[in-house]
């Protein structure tokens, strides 16, 4: 049977019995009833919400000839209940369905085929059988769609068997269900469209009030086509009207000229990023000589880019520098501490094995190079305390050992071994007085 919301759209509340009421997961319930005002998904629109009784209703959906109730408390077999449905969603799914079928019969008077079609949230759109649309061609859809609902069509339910539905030739379908239920609805919009379809609908085309294209996006070599309908574009409207306060003021100009004033600061904001990008390189270049003297060299900047970071390492790889940093371990790093950015690790090549995969592990970083350089991206920089930490261990173990094996040359093996073998220390010692007594 029909539902009694699809008898009638207009329908806002109901007093129904609960034939079923069955418990399922996370607390919830599936309900029957007699009859509904509560439309189930199906035919492209999503399903009605609303209450019964007390009971909260926050899906239905169709299981052969019933409509089966997700609710969030138990409902007494027999009991009674006022049902209510959320009538500002149930209007915007007629709206926006009905302008569909609309919009939908005058591009298949200009031999596009409607493929199928989505109901959104905030905005729908009906997936096209061409690959492309001029501006020309949706311009002129979009006027011939508002020049029908001002001419106030009725919109009309026939009801037929599936055999009847089956044979019929003037109603467009994409075939019906295995699982369909008697009796078969076909819309028909009054000398513009018959078409198979289970939801419900406006009863004249004037409800639909306006339909808005808006644009066109590719998909599987067909063309969406989105679109506003009734209150939406006037939803649409006092958003875009919010917003253009808002820029009025932020730009300090009238609406007119929001292009002329955004193409100004556009202009604007290269020459200070092409600036900053010239001083930040400049920085890069007097920070790192600034390190020369260090026994590592250890940078980071949360503003650095890549150029930055170049510029600083050809300042410690200019021939007049290089001497004093070939040896040495260098760390630059640019990008904001919580997310990490870009880095270089440079050293010789004993030293980066050493550290390479303790300090990725730190930084969460990935990367590669040459074998005396590191260079690649991190996910973070919150632990560069230790990152500095770990390169001055190694430094400072680096030079005990450097200082220790300079001790063991064999010119200064020899030159102890001499110092050692010097007669004075053969000398004995004295006996000490005794210096109790004194």
């Amino acid at each position: 049977m029909a539902f009694a919301c699809q008898r009638n759209s207009y329908l806002k509340e109901l007093v129904s019995k609960v034939a079923t009421c069955v418990s399922v997961a996370n607390g919830k319930f599936e309900v029957t009833l007699n009859d509904t005002v509560l439309f189930p998904e199906g035919g492209g629109q999503p399903d009605d919400h609303g209450i019964i009784g007390e009971a909260t209703v926050s899906q239905v959906y169709r299981r052969g000839a019933e409509a089966v109730h997700v609710v969030d408390r138990a409902l007494e077999i027999g009991s009674e209940h006022r049902c209510l449905v959320d009538w500002k969603r149930r209007f915007d799914h007629m709206q926006q369905h009905s302008g569909q079928h609309l919009l939908s019969a005058i591009l298949d008077r200009k031999n596009i085929e409607t493929m199928s079609w989505n109901l959104g949230e905030s905005v729908s759109h009906v997936e096209l059988s061409v690959g492309k649309l001029s501006a020309e061609l949706v311009d002129a859809v979009e006027r011939e769609c508002n020049e029908l609902i001002r001419s106030r069509q009725e919109f009309t339910v026939h009801y037929l068997s599936k055999l009847e539905a089956e044979n019929l030739k003037e109603a467009k379908t994409r075939g019906l269900p295995d699982d369909v239920v008697e009796p078969i609805r076909v819309i028909e919009i009054q000398d513009i469209d018959k078409n198979m379809c289970c939801g419900t609908h406006v009863s004249n085309l004037s409800d639909v009030q306006g339909v808005k294209l808006l644009h066109t996006e590719s998909k599987r070599g067909n063309v969406c086509l989105f679109f506003l309908c009734g209150n939406r574009i006037f939803d649409r409207l006092n958003s875009s009207l919010d917003v253009e306060r808002k820029l009025n003021k932020l730009l300090s100009c009238g609406t007119e000229d929001f292009p002329g004033t955004v193409d100004k600061l556009k202009a604007t904001v290269r020459l200070t990023q092409k600036s900053s990008k010239t001083f930040l390189k400049e920085l890069g270049r007097y920070e790192a000589l600034d390190q020369l003297d260090n026994d590592f060299i250890f940078q980071h900047r949360e503003d650095a880019d890549m150029d930055y970071i170049f510029a600083f390492t050809n300042a410690l790889n200019a021939d007049e520098n290089k001497h004093k940093t070939e040896h040495k371990v260098v760390f630059v790093a640019g990008g904001p501490i919580k997310t990490g950015g870009q880095f270089v690790l440079k050293a010789p090549c004993d030293k980066l094995a050493e550290l390479s995969a303790p300090i990725l592990e730190m930084i969460g970083g990935k990367g590669g190079g040459k074998k005396d350089q590191l260079q690649g991206k991190a996910t973070s920089f919150k632990q560069l305390s230790k990152v500095r930490d770990l390169i001055a261990s190694k430094v400072v173990k680096t030079e005990e050992t450097a200082s220790q094996a300079a001790l063991n040359t064999p010119e200064e093996q020899a030159s102890l071994q001499e110092f050692s073998n010097f007669s004075y220390w053969k000398v004995p010692l004295p006996d000490l007085p005794d210096t109790t007594d004194i």
